[in-house]
């Protein structure tokens, strides 16, 4: 237990409902590449031809006793003759608790970035790689190289204009009006002022794109922050929006969802501890370099009361609890939401924190980008605590989650339900908090912590919602009342019957979902629930095996609940970006490799039983089909 020097924190805490806000709805532009691989196994090794020069070369090197990145550096020049600083730059690079370290790339051509050409590489302590996802452009002797001139751009003000037009958005002034702020690097970057509904402006950048006919075009790299949606464009010379990612990722419950998150399920409980020596160094009211608050701020997030929608956020009213940390606020549930704004507040700082320490302790830290203000000379970039906003005036019934890349802050924002009388209020469910403070897990482990628009496809957006839904239901289990037989429904606490197809359930009658139920669909959250159903199974299975701890924090793995969400982030960091579920499931295989074989066969049964075998396939037309095969060993 963690006590500041004078006073303990103490946190009253409840739980239940969440929210709904107008929202540019524009689907995602993600460029097909039938080029993109990902090797696991032997696969590694295979020989392969580098397009470039057709010479044929052998994965077989020596990288003994070189650090994971000059390893990684190592293995795609002898594999692929690319050259550091000429044909890639490294974006990050870590190496995580079990020794495996993870490099990522970001091909560079003509001085410029490449925006869907990535390379990560995974690599073992020694030196070996284990595991790489190469989408890098093979460059053709006949291509032509363009200029480095902005010329070859056009005008990023009318790039700006065409993301605009394609999202339906009026600039709401002339364009002339608008001016440019030049950048003083050499990537040609720059940012648009004057648009009122982007405050900080468009970042524009110079870069290239692959498209899905095999070219490489020059495109303005665009980050336009519009509130609730965060668009990160790509626009070329002619003014065609040819790549789209929005970095904000909501949750549209119906109904009230997972998670101890309602009064029935259980009292108001006193918390007097502020993570561990490991999690947060400075407990939860310390930024660690003399910033010191009463108030709901933090090193790992910032809490404020946005029901007026304060034009400038650090101006947001906070909930101050005194020299003491004394956050005990009433909430009578009888009433409306404003009159326990105060506990509403409270109770987002802490389950934004509780979770941030959770997932610190199982492999999301500093070098892997997670969110923090200030990263103790650990690695990554700091800067990014969460900004958590509660009862958002935007809008009612949702939530959301935006996700910039490393050092820059994401946005949580938690409306308040109006579908019941008295309404209820979304910051007291910690599943809805636990299934939104995911998405920024997942899309900063994907590609690396600078790479976050690699969860855009239907499979891996999908996954991006099913991993929020696997890790908020795995967070529920309690062994004294739930087994493999316990089904949990999302949204029960409202909707008897939930929110989701089916409910979560080891029973293939209940839940009869498999791989192939994913065909024909273009639904992010039923593909998502698909994939959380097939990962129920894994867990229950490694639960049964090894047990069940309540100790999230010592980032022990003994267990089979603490095993299985260790294994689920550090397949995010081994998997490529814009993953497969059969590339998921292989990173997810690696990651139980390296950490302890000897679970890989209660792993392989739960990809097995709905659909994800070893005979799994993904047809070139892009329909799964189900597989039920177990390795021979199993």
């Amino acid at each position: 237990m963690k006590f500041e020097s004078i006073a303990s924190l103490i946190l009253t805490l409840c739980l239940t409902g969440s929210a709904q806000a107008d929202r540019i709805n524009v689907k995602s532009i993600v460029p097909t590449l039938n080029h993109a691989v990902y090797k696991t196994g032997a696969d590694v090794n295979a020989p392969t031809t580098n397009a470039r020069s057709a010479v044929s070369r052998s994965a077989e090197f020596s990288a003994e006793g070189l650090p994971g990145a000059e390893a990684a550096k190592l293995f795609v020049a002898n594999k692929f003759g690319y050259v550091d600083g000429q044909d890639f730059v490294v974006k990050n690079s870590y190496t995580s608790s079990n020794g495996i370290t993870h490099t990522y790339l970001k091909q560079i051509f003509d001085g410029k970035e490449v925006v869907n050409g990535d390379f990560n590489i995974n690599t073992n302590k020694e030196g070996k790689v284990i595991s790489y996802g190469n989408s890098f452009h093979a460059s053709k002797a006949s291509l032509k190289r363009r200029a480095d001139t902005p010329e070859n751009y056009g005008n990023s003000v009318d790039a700006v204009e065409a993301l605009f037009k394609h999202i339906n958005v009026d600039l709401g002034v002339p364009k002339d009006k608008l001016s440019v702020v030049e950048g003083r690097s050499l990537d040609g970057s720059a940012v648009v002022k004057g648009v009122p509904s982007v405050p900080e402006g468009v970042k524009a950048t110079q870069k290239y794109i692959q498209t899905a006919t095999g070219e490489l075009t020059a495109v303005w790299d665009l980050e336009a922050d519009l509130g609730e949606n965060w668009f990160n464009a790509f626009v070329t010379p002619s003014n065609q929006v040819v790549g789209l990612h929005d970095w904000v990722h909501e949750a549209k419950y119906n109904v009230y969802p997972i998670g101890i998150n309602d009064p029935s399920d259980g009292a108001r409980k006193v918390i007097t501890d502020q993570g561990t020596p490991a999690t947060s160094p400075a407990g939860w009211h310390d930024q660690g370099n003399g910033q010191k608050f009463t108030t709901t701020t933090g090193n790992n997030v910032i809490a404020i009361d946005n029901r007026n929608l304060t034009s400038d956020w650090t101006k947001a009213p906070r909930v101050d609890g005194g020299a003491d940390l004394k956050f005990d606020f009433p909430i009578d549930l009888t009433k409306e939401p404003e009159t326990y704004i105060n506990g509403a507040v409270s109770q987002l700082f802490y389950s934004n924190n509780a979770y941030h320490d959770i997932l610190y302790a199982h492999g999301f830290n500093e070098d892997a980008g997670n969110f923090q203000e200030n990263n103790f000379g650990k690695g990554g970039l700091g800067g990014d605590a969460v900004r958590a906003q509660a009862q958002d005036g935007a809008g009612f019934n949702n939530a959301n989650f935006a996700t910039p890349p490393d050092g820059q802050r994401p946005r949580m924002r938690m409306y308040v339900w109006n579908r019941s009388t008295p309404k209820r209020d979304g910051d007291l469910d910690n599943g809805i908090i636990i299934h939104e403070y995911s998405h920024g897990l997942s899309n900063r482990l994907t590609g690396g912590p600078s790479n976050v628009g690699c969860l855009q496809t239907y499979q891996s957006g999908g996954m991006g919602e099913g991993w929020g839904d696997t890790i908020a239901t795995a967070l529920r289990i309690n062994p004294n009342k739930h087994n493999r037989n316990t089904n949990f429904a999302m949204g029960d606490y409202s909707n008897t019957k939930g929110i989701r197809t089916y409910p979560y359930s080891t029973s293939l009658t209940t839940n009869p979902f498999t791989y192939e139920s994913i065909n024909g669909s273009y639904l992010v959250h039923f593909i998502g629930s698909v994939w959380a159903s097939i990962l129920y199974e894994v867990e229950w299975n490694l639960i049964d095996k090894i047990g069940f701890t309540n100790d999230l924090l010592s980032g022990n793995t003994h267990h089979g609940n603490t095993f299985f969400i260790r294994i689920l982030i550090d397949g995010m960091k081994l998997q490529p970006c814009y993953p497969t579920f059969i590339e998921a499931r292989d990173a997810i295989i690696t990651a139980t490799e390296q950490l302890n074989k000897g679970h890989l066969c209660e792993v392989w049964r739960g990809f097995a039983k709905r659909g994800l075998g070893v005979d799994a396939k993904l047809t070139d037309d892009g329909v799964a089909v189900n597989g039920f095969k177990k390795p021979v060993d199993c």
